[in-house]
Parts: structure tokens; sequence; C-alpha cells
């Protein structure tokens, strides 16, 4: 198990030019024919908030080990709600209509990369901690969950909460856990406090995206304080 915690910069003239990776706003690199959500409370296009790419390496895939998955993250109405696709040849949340819409309203103009500033393996820092003689195996394991503690934390002492997901990547809850269902992997973890645009995650909240073992859909809830 391990940590990825990442952080947000807008895409320089080089990284905004790249389609087909990972980011927040710009506009969809769709790697089918686009499928834009509708929001039913407006009657218009949903908001676009990002895209994921999910490498078969990664988990998801095409379901059967090859090529790639391209998760997107909509915003419909005021009340909170998401919307997911997958491409290709996956699923748009239940109950979402779509349109043949290649552009539309995004939260930023400006694409903004998720960069990771620090991989938190579980196993090297368990590794890494002393031995203490005489110490008994519940002991240690409070010590070794202390230390994951204080690595969870940036340098002002905050609680990092936002991560690109990956194989064996968890969440950090901001509640008690939540996993949606066996073997769906952590697409990304969106902390509103952070992200360079406003969202309605409820109260100071925390997005959480999962992708689907077969690679086919994806979920996304937010837990708040």
């Amino acid at each position: 198990m391990r940590y990825r915690f990442t952080s947000y910069h807008p895409a320089s003239d080089a990284e905004a030019a790249v389609t087909g990776g990972t980011g927040l706003g710009g506009l969809p690199h769709w790697l089918g024919e686009p499928q834009w959500p509708v929001d039913p409370y407006e009657s218009e296009l949903a908001l676009f908030i990002g895209q994921f790419r999910v490498l078969s390496g990664d988990g998801g895939g095409n379901g059967d080990g090859s090529g790639e998955r391209m998760v997107y993250l909509f915003a419909a109405g005021f009340s909170g709600e998401h919307v997911t696709v997958v491409q290709p040849g996956g699923q748009v949340t239940e109950s979402f209509e779509t349109q043949a819409a290649a552009t539309g309203p995004t939260a930023l103009d400006r694409v903004h990369v998720l960069r990771v500033d620090e991989e938190v393996d579980f196993s090297d820092v368990e590794r890494d901690l002393e031995q203490v003689e005489g110490e008994d195996e519940d002991d240690r394991e409070e010590r070794l969950e202390e230390l994951l503690d204080e690595r969870r934390k940036d340098a002002a002492g905050s609680i990092r909460m936002d991560q690109l997901g990956g194989p064996d990547v968890v969440p950090v809850w901001l509640q008690g856990g939540d996993l949606p269902g066996d073997g769906r992997q952590l697409v990304a973890q969106l902390d509103s406090c952070r992200l360079p645009f406003d969202v309605n995650f409820g109260d100071n909240g925390v997005g959480y995206l999962f992708l689907s073992p077969d690679g086919k859909s994806a979920e996304f809830f937010f837990q708040s304080c």
C-alpha cells in the first residue's frame, strides 16, 4: 500500500499542447466519440472538471490488461452531483444523458497538471521503523500508524488529501473508510480547499474517484466535515 500525494500547477505552454494526459480544466481529450453529460437541472452541458488517464499497468485498462482508459469528471447543478464518463467503450453515470459535443463549459480555461510531490510506500516505512527491544506486535503497529500519520502531513502540519491513484494507492479518508466495492482502484483524490477552482464537495469536502476492476465504470463521491 502507498500514498501518492500531488499538487496542482498551471500547465506550461509545452504541457498545455500535450493532449491525452491527466489534468484539471481545459477541454476533454476524447478517446472515443464525444460524450459530454447534460446537466438535467439546467438543460445545459455539465461543467468539465478534469480527466484522468489510467494505463493498463495501473489497473483498469480495457478489461483485458491492454490499452488505456480515460476517466472524465463533470459537475452538475448546485447540489454537489457529479458525473463520470469512461472511455473507450465505457459507461456514463447512470441516469445522465450525453451529447456528442467535443467542447463545453470548463472549470479552468488553462489546464492545470497534477504533479506527484511524494510517494510513501508503507513497506518502506515499516522496514525503516527502528526496532525496540521487548516491543510486542501491537505496540509496533501503533508506532507504524503514528509514523504514517506524520508522513500524511505537509510542512505546515496539515493532512495532505490530494492524490493521484495507481496500483495499491489507498485513500486518505476525511471521515471513515467508504470503499465503493472490492477491487475498485483509486483514480484521484481531490481536496476542495486546495483545488484551483470552486467545487461543491459539501463543507470543506474531499472528493474520491474510483474505477471499477473491469475498467468500464467510475464512481465519484465526497466526504465533508
